[in-house]
């Protein structure tokens, strides 16, 4: 009897991704086998996996050693065997919090990406000196009866230095002023929109005579972009008093007025015959939930994110958090000091943790430890914390916030190893700055939990050591004077991408990408453990943590090689989680990189999409994994020699495996990741102690590695559902499953 496994016909899927995923199964009645699953005699081409290094061997009792792997390349047909033992579980439980997931103010991310708001730069402000043309605020044009006035240190605009002043046409220039942006509106959902400008009429304007008055008005407008615009929706503002006021208005668009995607001319000119003063203004989509846009809100909680780190990141190390709290209007615009342009400032604090409840997601908060002083560090945990007794608890209540947060976990800093970095030091200076920065926050809250900045970014022999001695100098200072080492160390073993990659075809660049999980798992994370236990004790209280991780941008023509946008990123996804998964008990807490850059959601022309990435988390973070179960395999690998600052790394396994059942123990779960970029590759199952009624499959994979979605294609790799049937012989309880190329395959069986 077999289990077919066909394509869902609900998928749309061309031609090419038709390859056939066939799952056969006999299902056992009680009896288990007597023995365990055996590699067939030793060859040259059979041979036991070697550890990289000698430290990366398990530890007996670990996560890890209940996985076995041994190189097979004789298998014949180039089949995985697989033998999974229900009966030998894990001692230590899957942390949901390996699953999370982070937002930086980076580019699109936040402005643009998740906050509603249409318009950049909304107070009119200068963070750059200007350069060329008529001056104008950064993202914004200007006409020549615009007069733009940047202002310096005093207030001049509305609670801004910087405002535009528009003039009325005049006899010699019948083109009033103008000031515009090109804009993407979610129109495909919305037609809707609700904004609001500051404005101020000139403080000469007499209009007690019994000459007609001067009226201020300005028009706000939206029309088409392209060679030929039509209007789309227009109302006026009247400025009524020569003090900055603030006045509400709304555009509505006529159904179908402007195609998914394509973007508009947002104006605001003047329509009287005095000249206005105008400052910040807004433009949301009505349907934005906290000023969040809607569509993202939507994809991010059917991703259930268990834990969500804010706001970096390379930006943490130059924020100022009292910059993001309280009303809009009065923010400062601040040049974003790690990636340049500008930071208005509109999404802080009270709407990062806001968005944390919509997602049910626990708050990660990094602190400013690159220009950022201990005793700021400290303020903010009482902002967030503190109730009415203490004055930033009272300065968040005044705000509206009456209840406390009650943020617990804490990252001091972010890769301040880098030359990168804003505030980079030494290995000594940050250890000391750490438990500075520890003390400081402990004082304003007794119950936090921390994460230290570690190092884990480099792989090559050379690396390995910078690394090792930026930990030990962090672990050996945080535990001087009876001090408590941290609750976490955190690593980013990222892996930009083509870096020095670049002369190399993409077949190579996906190898030694594909192969980079595994020396994770048996080299990276074993020697930081290793290191971890002999500093601060060998039952040590500290953990590892990835906060960043992930396939990266690595210079010009990164989309051209394997990359975050596509099925490869997806693939290297799910490898690098089943590598953090058997290292569960060392590993508990991870953030993908991330939540709108890299791999995850994205926001071209106005539109959500979601990388293959996003399927791929999701696909484990929905699972309810609890207990890791041993896993067995035997089968054909490779030796991926090193490219680039890529580490060689010897007996990779075609097919990656992880099993585990979830918290209920009545779900086997079974992930199978062909890490192979154009050969399907069979896997033949056993499974011991575990008894099923019935299987699920699901697939990701796409027509190629390099597949990625769009807007025109968005679901060009997207999970494609598999049904099984199920038949039932006495004697034993097997499957095989042939793997699509560069594919993630989550078979769940379910408990009779």
């Amino acid at each position: 009897m077999a289990w077919n496994l066909l394509h869902n016909t609900h998928f749309k899927r061309s031609a090419a991704l038709a390859a056939r995923f066939t799952l056969t199964a006999i299902l056992a009645t009680g009896i288990a086998l007597s023995r365990p699953l055996r590699p067939t005699a030793m060859s040259s081409t059979t041979r036991a996996r070697p550890g990289v290094l000698r430290s990366g061997s398990p530890s007996p009792g670990s996560t890890s050693s209940l996985f076995t792997y041994r190189r097979d390349d004789a298998s014949p047909h180039g089949v995985t065997r697989v033998r999974i033992d229900a009966r030998r579980t894990a001692a230590a439980p899957i942390h949901p919090e390996l699953f999370g997931n982070f937002i930086e103010h980076l580019g699109g991310v936040v402005y643009g990406g998740l906050w509603a708001q249409v318009l950049l730069n909304p107070n009119l402000e200068a963070t750059e000196k200007p350069s060329g043309g008529l001056p104008a605020p950064p993202e914004w044009q200007v006409n020549r009866l615009a007069l733009w006035r940047p202002g310096g240190k005093e207030l001049h605009g509305f609670h801004s230095p910087g405002y535009v002043a528009l003039l009325p046409a005049t006899g010699l220039d019948f083109t009033p002023g103008a000031l515009a942006q090109t804009v993407t509106l979610p129109t495909h959902r919305i037609r809707t929109y609700a904004g609001s400008i500051a404005v101020r009429a000139p403080s000469d304007v007499d209009n007690s005579s019994d000459k007609a008055p001067l009226s201020a008005r300005v028009r706000i407008s939206l029309a088409s972009a392209g060679s030929q615009t039509w209007l789309l929706a227009e109302t006026t503002v009247d400025a009524v008093s020569a003090d900055w006021h603030v006045v509400s208005f709304h555009l509505t668009l006529s159904d179908g007025a402007l195609a998914k995607g394509a973007s508009a001319h947002f104006t605001i000119e003047n329509a009287g015959d005095t000249a206005v003063d105008v400052d910040r203004v807004e433009l949301f989509p009505t349907d934005n939930v906290g000023g969040v846009d809607s569509d993202v809100l939507a994809r991010a909680q059917e991703w259930h994110i268990p834990i969500l780190r804010w706001p970096g990141g390379n930006f943490a190390s130059g924020y100022h958090w009292h910059d993001g709290i309280g009303d809009r209007s009065w923010r400062p615009t601040r040049r974003n000091a790690a990636w340049g342009g500008v930071e208005p400032n509109e999404f802080g604090t009270d709407e990062f943790l806001a968005f944390c409840r919509r997602l049910g997601a626990r708050a990660q908060l990094t602190v400013n430890a690159g220009d950022g002083a201990p005793e700021e560090a400290a303020a903010w945990v009482r902002y967030c914390n503190s109730g009415q007794d203490d004055r930033y608890g009272r300065l968040r209540c005044a705000i509206g916030h009456r209840k406390p947060y009650n943020v617990r976990l804490w990252e001091v800093g972010n890769e301040l190893y880098g030359d990168w970095q804003i505030g980079h030091t030494v290995p000594e200076a940050n250890a000391l700055r750490f438990v500075r920065f520890r003390t400081a926050m402990l004082e304003a809250d007794p119950d936090l939990l921390f994460i230290a900045t570690g190092k884990g970014d480099e792989f090559s022999t050379v690396g390995l050591s910078r690394n090792s001695a930026w930990n030990e100098a962090l672990l050996r200072a945080s535990v001087a004077n009876g001090g408590r080492p941290p609750d976490f160390l955190s690593i980013h073993p990222l892996v930009p991408l083509p870096a020095d990659l670049g002369g190399m075809s993409y077949s190579r660049q996906y190898e030694s990408a594909m192969a980079h999980p595994t020396f994770l798992d048996r080299t990276l994370i074993p020697d930081l453990w290793g290191q971890i236990r002999r500093i601060t004790g060998q039952l040590t209280t500290t953990r590892i943590a990835l906060t960043e991780w992930g396939l990266i941008v690595g210079g010009p023509h990164w989309q051209d090689g394997p990359n975050h946008d596509t099925v490869a990123g997806a693939v290297y996804n799910a490898l690098c989680l089943n590598a953090m998964l058997r290292q569960s008990d060392r590993v508990t807490l991870a953030n993908m990189t991330a939540f709108m850059h890299g791999g995850g959601i994205k926001k071209p022309n106005g539109v959500v999409i979601v990388d293959p990435q996003y399927y791929t988390q999701q696909l484990y973070s929905c699972a309810n994994l609890q207990t890791p179960v041993a896993t067995d395999s035997v089968g054909p690998g490779a030796d991926v020699s090193a490219r680039g600052y890529l580490p060689a790394v010897s007996d990779v396994p075609d097919v990656d495996l992880f099993a585990a059942l979830d918290h209920t123990g009545r779900r086997l779960v079974l992930y199978a990741v062909n890490r192979q970029e154009s050969q399907p590759r069979t896997v033949e199952v056993q499974v011991d102690g575990f008894t099923s009624s019935r299987a699920d499959a699901t697939v990701l994979d796409g027509p190629s590695a390099k597949t990625r979605n769009t807007v025109a294609e968005p679901d060009a790799c997207a999970p494609r559902a598999s049904p099984v049937s199920l038949a039932i012989r006495d004697a034993s309880q097997a499957f095989s499953a042939t793997l699509p190329p560069h594919s993630v395959s989550m078979i769940v069986l379910h408990r009779r």
